[in-house]
């Protein structure tokens, strides 16, 4: 049978993942990056992704490569009352990593320098005219090319995406925008912290000891007033005033609750923000785009193991049926919990009683823990 080929639209960390992990099956790759990796990018932004989803991605790394990913065995949340942060809830597992965190930056880097070393994926760095989803080809200027396959990493914001999907989805917009930016300080901050402010949650995601990024989610009105003064001040409070911090630019983002209902046409499928984005509360949207790689991956695998083609076969539609509902419950259940710590005269007082002795039910820490890691579907089993 001829080799099969698939396309890959998209050098975010989506399209750069799905790139390198589905370059081990036998198939050519040709991998659509309108941007050139090589050049400096000014992404403030980490990821962190849970221990299963790491142990997945390091086979297809170097080992020097897990030197970028700084482990982290605790996790805390804070809850601000009457402008004191309460710490109600912590997770930890012994010895066991929780997370494993990595500049954005730097995982970009690593994973185009393993996709330029794959001999069966191409690299063009060429935009996309558009993608004729009913003859599985896609169009660079008058020049069409057919493929088996083809993925749409391209983010919420294309019109690709947007001629793609068109006015069917489900959305929440709260008004909100994310802050980030890299800070260095004088003092050892080695585990992940999650505020829940009366402005909005504020994570603190360290790279190493001295280093960490955070994301603010707050509204979108404070785009008037003065950001940095605004953040120096609130971290100095959380941190403590004689902590020094060094504050790189800040960096804004929009921030609403999309799932769009169509994200597959014949042989075209959307990976990534493209079908989804959720809010940065839970630090779980990279997650969930890896279990959908995953998933991909093990069906497009099954599939040759029996002989069959990619090509209009059923691995979309399974995917679909696999990937989907667990996609969708996560991004309620993220909005949701992102509203239940909004401040609220009638709702804080039922709060306040829920959080009070929370840190003592171990079976729902357990839980939560093994919810992050593996998916809500997959921690059941």
């Amino acid at each position: 049978m001829k080799k099969q080929k698939i396309c890959i639209i998209g050098d975010g960390l989506s399209g750069l993942t799905a790139a390198l992990v589905l370059s081990n099956l036998d198939i050519d790759v040709d991998f659509i990056a309108e941007n050139k990796q090589e050049k400096k990018s000014s992404d403030p932004r980490v990821t962190a992704i849970s221990p299963s989803n790491f142990k997945f991605l390091i086979n297809y790394l170097d080992i020097k490569d897990s030197k970028f990913f700084w482990p982290c065995k605790k996790i805390n949340l804070f809850y601000e009352k009457f402008n004191h942060l309460h710490n109600f809830i912590n997770f930890s597992e012994g010895s066991k990593n929780l997370l494993y965190i990595i500049k954005n930056d730097n995982f970009k880097k690593i994973l185009f320098r393993r996709i330029k070393g794959k001999k069966n994926i191409k690299i063009i760095n060429k935009e996309v005219k558009k993608v004729d989803t009913k003859n599985s080809c896609i169009l660079f200027g008058k020049k069409s090319y057919v493929y088996d396959l083809i993925l749409l990493c391209v983010g919420r914001s294309s019109k690709i995406i947007s001629d793609f999907v068109g006015k069917r989805y489900i959305q929440k917009d709260d008004k909100e925008i994310a802050l980030t930016s890299i800070v260095s300080h004088n003092i050892n901050i080695s585990d992940p912290r999650q505020y829940f402010l009366k402005e909005g949650p504020l994570a603190i995601l360290p790279v190493n000891e001295k280093i960490f990024s955070f994301v603010w989610s707050v509204s979108n009105k404070f785009q008037n007033k003065n950001i940095n003064d605004l953040v120096y001040n609130k971290l100095k409070k959380i941190l403590g005033n004689k902590t020094n911090i060094n504050l790189n630019k800040i960096f804004t983002f929009p921030i609403s609750f999309k799932f769009n209902s169509i994200f597959s046409k014949n042989n075209s499928l959307v990976l990534g923000d493209g079908s989804y984005n959720v809010h940065p509360v839970a630090g779980q949207g990279f997650n969930l785009i890896i279990r959908d790689i995953m998933k991909l991956f093990q069906f497009i695998e099954y599939n040759q193991s029996l002989g069959l083609p990619i090509r209009d076969s059923e691995i979309i539609k399974k995917f679909v049926s696999s990937r989907k509902p667990e996609n969708l419950l996560f991004g309620l259940g993220i909005n949701l919990t992102n509203s239940f710590f909004k401040q609220n005269k009638i709702t804080s007082p039922i709060k306040d009683f829920i959080l009070k002795d929370i840190n003592k039910f171990n079976f729902l820490k357990e839980m939560s823990i093994k919810i992050s890691d593996k998916g809500i579907f997959q921690s059941l089993k």
